[in-house]
């Protein structure tokens, strides 16, 4: 899911740079665990700590809260960025 239709550029970068910068401090492509979304592994125990923090953080920056929603996608987007994997966003389509 493209979030760029609920956040503004830099609200979007500021999420991007926070995710990617947190995953890294935290080596979470390092963890040697399936990723189970049970709550309870050291991935999602991570991933819960990490949400909480941006919510707070975007509020402090921007002054205002985001979706919950991109919180989630922006996670996992920039867990793909980091591993060289991120997908192509087509841009908006042209009208003539």
């Amino acid at each position: 899911m493209d979030c760029r239709e609920w956040l503004d550029i830099k609200q979007y970068e500021f999420l991007m740079n926070y995710f990617m910068r947190r995953q890294q401090q935290h080596a979470m492509a390092d963890l040697n665990e399936p990723y189970s979304y049970d709550g309870f592994s050291t991935y999602d125990q991570l991933y819960q700590q990490i949400v909480k923090e941006a919510e707070v953080a975007f509020i402090e920056c921007f002054g205002e809260p985001a979706p919950p929603i991109v919180f989630t996608n922006l996670f996992h987007l920039a867990e793909l960025e980091l591993a060289g994997k991120r997908p192509r966003l087509k841009g908006p389509k042209m009208i003539q």
